[in-house]
């Protein structure tokens, strides 16, 4: 996670436009003998979203600039089983179950997702959208720029092996 934390808290302190439409790559291998954690991330405004992967597993982060929660708020809205909602191009909506945790004071959300969902943002053309969903209801859409993904998450995909 922490991996993850200061490789966006870095993309996102750049704060320019030529920041959103980057994705970054960076991998980090374990001193301890578990799976190396590849990662993957583009930033959009205060907003982060990105994929990485332990071994065979892959998750979607999505950070926001909400600081809003607290301890308590995070409980009650993970107990309500919150999503994130992705949309590629203009393809179909994936629902991924989520979890939300604080990194670094702003609410992010983080789900197990799929190798069709990494194929698909590595493809993309126009935008990965992107939506919490809390009970039903729609916050921190966002979309971001693809430029820069295929050649990201293929490291993220032959680091994983993936492919």
């Amino acid at each position: 996670m922490r991996l993850f934390v200061t490789t966006l808290v870095g993309f996102l302190a750049l704060g320019s436009e030529s920041a959103s439409a980057q994705w970054l790559y960076e991998g980090n291998e374990s001193a301890f003998g578990d799976d190396a954690l590849h990662v993957a991330v583009t930033a959009s405004g205060f907003y982060g979203f990105g994929l990485r992967c332990r071994g065979d597993t892959i998750e979607v982060i999505y950070m926001t600039p909400d600081t809003s929660f607290n301890n308590e708020y995070y409980k009650l809205a993970n107990i309500t089983q919150p999503k994130l909602r992705i949309r590629v191009d203009d393809g179909a909506i994936v629902d991924v179950d989520a979890t939300l945790v604080d990194i670094e004071g702003k609410a992010t959300a983080i789900g197990n997702v799929d190798i069709a969902l990494l194929h698909s943002v590595s493809n993309a053309k126009k935008r990965v959208a992107v939506v919490l969903q809390l009970i039903g209801v729609n916050y921190h859409e966002k979309s971001f720029n693809p430029r820069g993904s295929s050649k990201a998450l293929g490291k993220i995909m032959s680091a994983c092996g993936l492919e």
